[in-house]
């Protein structure tokens, strides 16, 4: 049994003549009897009644012809949907991001994603810096949204930076700083500072300081929601030489034909925001 037998048995079931069939397949009518029989051989049953005048399908034959259809139908299906996967317009994301970035505008890209490619599959990952540019390395991740770290970028590796962030000092509000708006770097020796780099996740460093256990460095992202009435108080790193940047990493040698789909619509709002910016 063939996809094109089956495609032969529907025409002839809904034509119920053997000459129109054939014509509509380019192919005698001796060539589509010879399949018909074939088919049947194959079923062990007999699926049209016919003579010199007429043809019918036989209580067999109607039963087959509505899962000839549910299977000819699931082969298309099939066939779009591995078409689909192939350009990338169906499959499956795996996303990494620092710690933190989830505060940002993240969610925004990922809706726009979700939005054009209904289709795409998006499994997260949050995790620190190292780790992440490993497993991007190691195709464990399809792209990681983390500081860019020139040190880490191997020739496998390509990038998109995507947004430079200034820095912010978190105080315990009876810090001698806190009363300040902003505080040097060199006002910041002798200071127990904890720094997104030395631990897994930001939370961890905020309870710290807001047990008074030190201060935090960190990226504006990450305290974009703080307030006052945590314990912590936020005052700007005034140097402008000290930020981070992020960037979208991913491995070049990564085939999977959905990841351009996500990188396309990286690029695409950067240039919008560029174009906002010089208008």
């Amino acid at each position: 049994m063939n996809t094109r037998q089956l495609e032969y048995f529907v025409s002839l079931a809904e034509m119920l003549n053997f000459t129109k069939t054939a014509q509509k397949f380019y192919i005698s009518q001796t060539a589509i009897t010879k399949q018909i029989k074939a088919l049947e051989d194959n079923l062990d049953t007999k699926l049209f009644n016919r003579n010199n005048h007429n043809v019918e399908l036989t209580p067999a034959g109607s039963v087959f012809l509505s899962q000839a259809k549910i299977i000819l139908h699931n082969i298309e299906e099939a066939k779009e949907r591995v078409h689909l996967t192939t350009i990338g317009f169906v499959g499956l994301l795996n996303i990494g991001f620092v710690q933190g970035y989830e505060k940002t505008s993240f969610s925004d890209l990922i809706f726009k994603l979700y939005d054009k490619y209904p289709n795409i599959s998006v499994m997260f990952f949050r995790g620190t810096e190292k780790e992440l540019y490993e497993k991007v390395l190691n195709s464990e991740l399809d792209i990681a949204f983390t500081v860019y770290n020139e040190k880490e970028m191997t020739a496998l590796l390509d990038r998109y930076l995507i947004k430079s962030y200034s820095l912010r000092v978190v105080v315990y509000p009876t810090h001698q700083l806190a009363t300040r708006k902003s505080v040097l770097l060199e006002e910041l020796d002798g200071e127990n500072i904890f720094k997104c780099s030395e631990f897994h996740d930001v939370e961890s460093i905020l309870l710290m300081v807001s047990a008074n256990m030190g201060i935090a460095i960190l990226p504006s992202y990450c305290v974009r929601y703080l307030n006052q009435s945590q314990h912590l108080i936020i005052l700007y790193l005034d140097d402008k030489s000290k930020h981070v940047d992020i960037a979208a990493i991913w491995n070049k040698e990564n085939l999977n034909p959905a990841l351009p789909r996500l990188t396309q619509i990286i690029e695409s709002i950067n240039e919008e925001k560029h174009n906002l910016n010089e208008s």
